[in-house]
């Protein structure tokens, strides 16, 4: 019995021993990071509110509690180097930045969604070359957009197609030898500055692009 007793207060004794030099390491190390020894009881350090999670230790700046972003270790040139989004990201690693680009078209002011009859009231009485891009209703494996143009009273409505197995894009009728463009907005950024042959039933016309911004 006595025996049992021994056992028992040496177990007690090793684990209350344990806790408090846990407990008293955990807790200078809070104080040497400028961090509350509550961090310690707490089930996670989102949960304390009064844990300074984003102080520095002490002596390592004078912009004593700074946020020390990651971009304040890039000189520069790093950060003018680096290439910025329209689109908010949550989490650079999930992030999809080539289904992005590919998408941006969307978020640019000549982008409607709307059906042929109203672009084509929209467009009415324009300069020539006006246009506007709109999503392609049905579906289709390679058909993505169509560039609806107004010039000389006349429509023009060419399709956006991605290649088939490629993150490539071509404009208007599948042709044997085309040129081809790594997003949506680099064909209508092209025909800006390029002439671009429109056909319909009625006509064939060279233009460049004007890109409707009202």
């Amino acid at each position: 019995m006595c025996w049992s007793l021994r056992v028992y207060w040496t177990v007690l004794h090793n684990l209350f021993a344990r806790f408090f030099t846990n407990l008293a390491i955990k807790c200078s190390a809070c104080a040497s990071q400028q961090l509350c020894c509550c961090c310690y009881c707490c089930s996670s350090e989102d949960d304390c509110s009064c844990c300074h999670k984003y102080l520095q230790p002490m002596g390592s700046s004078s912009d004593v509690g700074a946020y020390d972003t990651p971009e304040n270790h890039l000189d520069l040139t790093q950060q003018s180097g680096r290439e910025f989004h329209d689109y908010v990201i949550v989490d650079d690693i999930d992030a999809d930045y080539l289904q992005i680009e590919k998408r941006k078209i969307e978020t640019e002011p000549f982008y409607r969604t709307i059906d042929r009859a109203t672009a084509e009231d929209i467009l009415t009485g324009r300069e020539d070359g006006t246009c506007l891009v709109r999503p392609y209703k049905e579906e289709d494996v390679s058909i993505k957009y169509i560039v609806s143009i107004y010039a000389q009273k006349e429509f023009f409505h060419l399709f956006i197609r991605q290649i088939p197995g490629t993150e490539l894009y071509a404009i208007g009728q599948e042709k044997r030898q085309e040129k081809l463009y790594r997003t949506p907005n680099e064909i209508i950024e092209f025909y800006k500055h390029n002439t671009l042959q429109c056909t319909n039933k009625e006509c064939t016309l060279s233009l460049m692009l004007r890109p409707i911004v009202v």
